[in-house]
């Protein structure tokens, strides 16, 4: 009813403009260039902060009172009211940097994952639904990480709905898996422990082996590896030895930290080249001769080193302050499994199908 009326009347005004002698044509481009020039102009007037709420309501359907953080040279950073661990931050020029919040699944209101992580979710844990949901959107990456209650089965899903990995508590792993981890315990402990290591995750990729793994854990160690199943191969193995020593407040913890860069920063190359080779071999019968090695540049990697070799895969180890490697993560087939419980990484590019289970 309400067409009826407006467009006789428009096609009215268009006349009688016409009668008059103004140009309609002329006017009504006129008219559309200026509201065109408004609406870029509210655009472009749009803060970062306005972008960074519209961008919260595309990805949960919800807005968010959201409080300015630290603004840097290049970034402007962003968290909801109330919410410590959110990674909310816009470029100066008004580009998303990078976005990462956590949110209960029930409190989606809509946003572009929800009813694709419903109808995964259906499919591969039938009768279960995801508790919490990990979104992440940056220059570099698209997606989302949702876990169920107990936090013990993940999914990675892709921008595209497309699932790239799971990972779950298993009930167990086959029997030469099990009889290889009491093998990798006692290697990594030097005989000392020959069993208890627990089985604590299970992770499946698209198209590869699944790998199983392990931790063992006491008030002065940690150890955790990982095998693949088909293979029986160790990609990861990782040795932590608790000193006791605890901080009781941020300028002691900082005084620590600066102590221990200081004497990463003596650590010559060659010196980590040589005991990365010795100790990827005793760890884990890693052969690294011919590997090129580089140091982590940032505040974040300095104790880190990424191996790489034509035609192998990239092996990433961390070393401690004397010069030691206590970890060692083999990234086979180009797809990197974080073991500490954030993430599936494909290689770029990499066309990515639903995981069935």
């Amino acid at each position: 009813m309400n067409k009826k009326i407006i467009f006789p009347i428009v096609g009215a005004a268009l006349l009688s403009g016409s009668l008059l002698g103004f140009d309609t044509t002329n006017q009504t481009n006129a008219y559309n260039n200026v509201n065109k020039n408004i609406k870029q102009s509210a655009a472009l007037e749009q803060t970062p902060m306005q972008k960074a709420q519209d961008k919260l309501r595309e990805l949960t359907g919800n807005t968010y009172t959201l409080i300015q953080g630290v603004t840097g040279k290049d970034a402007i950073h962003f968290k909801r009211d109330s919410v410590k661990d959110d990674i909310i931050a816009y470029k100066a020029n008004g580009k998303l940097e990078t976005i990462g919040i956590k949110i209960n699944y029930e409190d989606l209101n809509g946003g572009k994952y929800q009813a694709k992580l419903k109808e995964t979710w259906e499919t591969l844990f039938p009768g279960e639904e995801p508790k919490y949901v990990n979104i992440s959107e940056s220059i570099y990456y698209e997606g989302t990480i949702s876990s169920n209650a107990l936090q013990n089965k993940q999914i990675y899903m892709q921008e595209n709905g497309k699932v790239y990995g799971i990972d779950y508590a298993p009930g167990e792993a086959p029997a030469s898996l099990q009889e290889e981890a009491a093998e990798v315990l006692s290697r990594l402990t030097d005989g000392k422990i020959k069993q208890g290591a627990k089985l604590d995750r299970m992770y499946v990729r698209d198209g590869k082996p699944n790998v199983y793994q392990y931790k063992y854990k006491t008030k002065t160690m940690n150890v955790s590896f990982a095998i693949e199943e088909q293979t029986l191969e160790l990609l990861q193995a990782d040795v932590y030895l608790k000193d006791g020593k605890g901080v009781d407040n941020y300028e002691e913890f900082q005084k620590r930290e600066n102590e221990k860069s200081a004497e990463l920063k003596k650590l010559t190359l060659d010196t980590l080249l040589e005991n990365a080779v010795k100790d990827a071999k005793k760890m884990m019968d890693l052969d690294l001769k011919g590997y090129k090695g580089t140091s982590g540049a940032n505040a974040w990697d300095e104790d880190y080193m990424t191996f790489t070799k034509e035609g192998a895969p990239s092996v990433t180890g961390r070393f401690n302050k004397d010069g030691s490697f206590s970890s060692f993560t083999v990234d086979k087939y180009d797809q990197t499994i974080d073991f500490y419980g954030m993430t599936i990484a494909g290689p770029p590019n990499e066309e990515l199908k639903l995981i069935l289970d």
